[in-house]
């Protein structure tokens, strides 16, 4: 029984069950950076094309202002969302235990 979950702790993996709820596979990349890293290099290619339509100084910074925006919107929603998932998944660990769920009672 003890390597059953060994077995199953090993098997456990962030980034996958990541990918598995954001999409619903397991398509996943096995290596990761620093978030500092892995931020610069997801957003240097638009930042270079943003500069490569806006020249001027000042539409550029017009144009990174709202791709900045845009994506605090995303970051907003998914940090939201992110914490409504983990919140589900320990309501379901605290409220369920190896034989029958538990019921909350509500103190009215």
């Amino acid at each position: 029984m003890q390597d059953y979950i060994k077995d199953t702790f090993e098997r456990m993996n962030l980034q996958q069950t990541i990918s598995f709820l954001l999409y619903g596979s397991d398509d996943y990349a096995e290596e990761t950076q620093p978030y500092g890293e892995t931020l610069k290099q997801s957003s240097d290619p638009i930042y270079r094309r943003l500069e490569s339509i806006y020249p001027d100084g000042i539409e550029l910074d017009k144009a990174a202002a709202d791709l900045s925006i845009a994506l605090t919107a995303y970051q907003h929603v998914y940090m939201e969302l992110g914490m409504k998932a983990g919140a589900r998944l320990i309501h379901q660990l605290l409220c369920t235990d190896d034989r029958l769920p538990l019921r909350l009672v509500r103190k009215e």
